[in-house]
């Protein structure tokens, strides 16, 4: 089973019991990220894939997206972000300027960045921008016409010699107003007030993956981004900020199975932080953990 089935049964599950969203879907990312899958984006952006079960968590915290200019942003890469030495990286300068989506989260991983809506705690909308060429079966550009889609939840285009964009939904919608949507994809970052502010990051890591919600984040940080491992390379850091007493109190120790196998943790105001890492890298995952700030 995977982790993305293993989520979608979890969600199922809980939903004939009607729990808070949020609750369920906390304690079903954090079992998921102490498994340690590939990167723990992997368990956020699967969540995107749901929609019913994720856009359930909208509404608890501040989400924006300014009005911006109606040009397509310029086909650079969307992973800059990835060299630098500063968490938060900058959000990806893509973003869907309608108010009746709500904005969810944003992720970014090296050649990747993805913004996820929600609609009226049922139906997903996703904007995914990739480097390199797109596949065949995408056009040539962003339509203009309505006849040129061919499956209204479903559009990928070249977005310039050096990115393509894909944008999905689980909404039912005809080509037109799929189309009318398109339109309202703005070159302008998604705006989310998350928790963390900033942190120090030790000497030699570069972030692979960083996820911004209203109420957490999570960061992965790994000497080479560019090197997708499964399970994660033991030289790499996980950490993750979210509200305490959401779900079971995390607690320090050793899961030996793992690539990441030590776990600590602290609470900060209203949020736990936590981190993971191999024993040889204890010292260094517990300054990282004691460097985070926050805003709030």
């Amino acid at each position: 089973m995977t982790d993305l089935d293993e989520l979608r049964r979890t969600l199922r599950a809980q939903e004939s019991l009607a729990p808070d969203p949020g609750d369920v879907l906390a304690a079903a990312t954090r079992r998921l990220r102490r498994r340690r899958i590939a990167s723990v984006a992997a368990v956020t952006l699967a969540v995107a894939a749901l929609g019913v079960g994720a856009v359930a968590m909208l509404g608890r915290g501040t989400a924006t997206a300014p009005p911006a200019s109606r040009v397509n942003a310029p086909p650079a890469s969307v992973t800059e972000f990835s060299v630098a030495e500063q968490v938060p990286p900058a959000a990806p300068a893509v973003s869907l300027e309608d108010g009746s989506w709500d904005l969810m989260f944003w992720a970014v991983q090296p050649h990747f960045a993805t913004v996820h809506y929600g609609q009226g705690h049922r139906y997903a909308f996703e904007i995914e921008v990739r480097d390199g060429a797109a596949p065949r079966s995408a056009l040539a550009a962003k339509p203009s016409d309505a006849k040129k889609i061919r499956d209204p939840q479903s559009v990928a285009w070249q977005d310039g010699p050096g990115r393509w964009i894909r944008v999905t939904t689980t909404k039912p919608m005809a080509p037109a107003e799929t189309l009318a949507l398109l339109t309202k994809i703005r070159a302008a970052p998604p705006v989310i007030s998350s928790p963390l502010e900033s942190l120090q990051i030790p000497a030699g890591q570069k972030v692979d993956t960083f996820t911004s919600e209203p109420e957490s984040n999570t960061l992965v940080l790994c000497p080479d981004p560019e090197a997708r491992k499964a399970p994660l390379d033991n030289r790499c850091f996980s950490l993750t900020v979210s509200p305490a007493g959401r779900t079971a109190q995390p607690e320090d120790g050793a899961i030996p199975e793992e690539p990441l196998p030590v776990h600590r943790f602290r609470t900060l105001g209203a949020y736990t932080i936590e981190v993971d890492s191999s024993s040889a890298q204890e010292q260094a995952a517990s300054a990282l953990m004691n460097s985070v700030r926050l805003n709030r």
